[in-house]
């Protein structure tokens, strides 16, 4: 299967109402239907669009905007098409005899590894398993395949110990610029040049010299620095030594359900060794910069905790920066987007939480910003400042309340409660901390909006807090610390309240 000729992109018509069908990428660029990407996982669907983005970035650099407004609003030509592919005809062939997509011909293994590994965070071998048997998935159809290997290689954990990960680290946060349709989900983005040189100063689009990882293969033990990665190099990078193993035998796809050509039962894969020595700055995730004992270190945003989404929006879209050098820089096609004047501005955020190279969760969402959303105020910052405070008034108190105060001689619940609370408080909050992003009226009439939304997450705090400590007030003891804590976390939400 090659993904610039054959049909492997996964499809419904219709905004994604419509029946399923494998479309081509010639179609999807050169024709103007509503095609949305249709899989039975999330991962799975945004790396999907990430690989035509990526595919689209090196094979159809648009020079300014106002080349990229036109392809937003034109489909391409079949000659501009053919143009753009004919250089990279070869690399994109997943059982090329020599050079296929994303793998290297020739691995030594001893054994093979069912394919289901592929398909991060299912079971595998030893893993417990919750609702997903180990054996669950035994073939795979070559346009899944193909989209499981670039996203096991860009978002994913290593294989574990001994296989490098991804460029940007084990479980980077994917962020990327949503569209009505899924071509234009790809062109919103595919970056103009001069963007690209921001974090790639020198930068040079010349296909003849930089090629991905399976084409121009890393050598053993090679150190590489970041400047020594070009664009397409660092979008498609294979930082493993991976072999698909064909199925013998013909029929349907175990993710799918229905038959889409050639199967996979397994792969090979290897251990290989190579040195990234710095960082290199990835166009698809939210960089950080922080000086620690006089060092600085840069890396990507990941989840680290079972916090949603929303509570990371400050680092994954506003831009800041230190005099000492410390900041942060959003994904790419979000500044653009606010130089295309997009409003309002749908964001396809994913990523997984992790422990080394299990996967402990798996989050993707869909985060509207409503028109304003980049006001040069901050207020996107002050509403998520405020969210974060009022989660922290609530976990404080309760925590106090929990604990008792020693000094003063007065028992605590002894219950971790304030764990409860902060999972209730990201249950019970997250639809009105987005609606209030979402909305247009939140940054047009912004004292008003500013002040019913804190009002909102204060009452919804002091509600948690009775429900969670009213049971144990039943314990004439427990009254006092509870008394001095809802006292406690009252202040603190007044002041909230107030814009203190």
């Amino acid at each position: 299967m090659n993904l610039l000729k054959d049909a492997w992109i996964p499809v419904r018509a219709d905004d994604g109402a419509g029946p399923f069908r494998f479309l081509t990428y010639r179609e999807l660029l050169c024709e103007l239907d509503a095609w949305r990407v249709s899989l039975p996982r999330d991962d799975l669907e945004l790396a999907c669009i990430q690989l035509l983005v990526c595919m689209t970035q090196i094979m159809f650099q648009p020079g300014d905007d106002e080349v990229l407004e036109d392809s937003l609003e034109s489909p391409l030509t079949q000659a501009m098409f053919d143009a753009g592919t004919t250089r990279c005809r070869d690399w994109f062939d997943l059982d090329h005899p020599t050079q296929p997509f994303m793998q290297t011909r020739g691995v030594a293994s001893k054994e093979a590894t069912p394919i289901q590994k592929l398909l991060i965070g299912l079971p595998d071998g030893n893993n417990h398993c919750f609702f997903n048997e180990t054996g669950e998935v035994a073939a795979l159809c070559a346009p899944i395949a193909a989209i499981a290997l670039f996203h096991q290689a860009s978002n994913c954990p290593s294989f574990g110990g001994g296989f490098k990960g991804s460029l940007r680290g084990g479980a980077p946060i994917t962020t990327l610029v949503d569209g009505p349709n899924l071509r234009e989900q790809v062109w919103r983005n595919v970056l103009t040049p001069a963007r690209i040189r921001a974090d790639l100063p020198g930068w040079v689009h010349d296909l003849t010299r930089d090629h991905p990882t399976w084409i121009d293969p890393i050598k053993a033990g090679q150190t590489i620095y970041p400047h020594q990665i070009g664009l397409v190099r660092g979008l498609f990078w294979q930082p493993a030594h991976v072999e698909l193993i064909p199925c013998s035998a013909s029929g349907p796809c175990d993710l799918l359900g229905v038959e889409a050509g050639p199967r996979y039962s397994g792969f090979r894969k290897e251990k290989f060794n190579f040195t990234l020595n710095g960082v290199w700055p990835h166009p698809h995730g939210a960089l950080n910069v922080s000086i620690k004992k006089g060092e600085r270190e840069t890396k990507f945003a990941s989840f680290t905790t079972s916090a949603p989404a929303w509570t990371r929006l400050t680092e994954l879209v506003v831009r800041k920066g230190t005099d000492n050098g410390e900041g942060n820089r959003p994904a790419l096609a979000i500044g653009q987007a606010k130089a295309l004047d997009i409003h309002p501005l749908h964001l396809l955020v994913g990523g997984y939480r992790n422990k080394q190279a299990s996967v402990l969760e798996r989050r993707h969402e869909l985060i509207a910003l409503g028109e304003g959303w980049d006001n040069e105020d901050g207020r996107l910052e002050d509403l998520v400042n405020i969210g974060l405070a009022a989660k922290k008034a609530l976990r404080g108190k309760l925590f106090f309340a929990a604990q008792g105060h020693k000094d003063k001689g007065l028992p605590g619940i002894g219950a971790a409660i304030h764990e409860t609370g902060e999972r209730l408080f990201y249950a019970r909050t997250e639809a009105r901390i987005l609606a209030t992003f979402s909305n247009s009226a939140t940054f047009a009439e912004w004292q008003q909006s500013l002040d019913a939304y804190a009002a909102a997450l204060a009452t919804e705090c002091e509600d948690i807090f009775t429900d969670l400590t009213d049971p144990y007030a039943m314990k004439p003891e427990l009254i006092p610390i509870i008394a001095w804590a809802r006292r406690s976390l009252t202040a603190d939400l007044r002041k909230l309240k107030e814009g203190k």
